[in-house]
């Protein structure tokens, strides 16, 4: 019995979706927060990373681009994000600038940020929940 745990074990760490990195991946218009797909990376080491730009055009108006996927190094992204925000543009009608880019090594870590559990936060949630059935059995 113990055989078959073993070749169970050797088939999930060998195999490339228990070892490769795991990111959402999308570039949305309007809202980022929205990403749903994810990816898996190359075996290789990659990052996922979380960039943003913003478009202006010669009018005024404004978008801003989100994006999130894989990457073999953060420089490498931030590099390619500096190149797409520097086109050939003659006629000046638009602008792109990079806001941001962070990366990161866990899965699905490029997300929408989560927010900060505390555990005085914790104990007044569970005692506002139960705080009405403790009043009903005193009384």
């Amino acid at each position: 019995m113990k055989g078959i745990y073993l070749v169970l074990l050797a088939v999930l760490l060998c195999s490339e979706q228990a070892l490769s990195l795991q990111c959402y991946n999308c570039a949305n218009l309007t809202n980022s927060q929205k990403c749903q797909l994810t990816l898996s990376c190359a075996p290789t080491p990659s990052v996922c990373y979380k960039g943003s730009m913003t478009l202006t055009t010669a009018t005024g108006e404004r978008a801003t681009i989100n994006a999130k996927g894989c990457a073999p190094s953060c420089q490498e992204v931030s590099q390619v994000m500096q190149l797409t925000a520097n086109p050939s543009n003659p006629t000046g009608a638009f602008n792109i600038e990079v806001l941001d880019v962070t990366c990161c090594e866990k899965d699905l870590c490029n997300g929408v940020a989560q927010v900060a559990r505390s555990l005085w936060a914790m104990a007044g949630g569970l005692l506002l929940s139960l705080g009405p059935a403790l009043l009903w059995a005193l009384l």
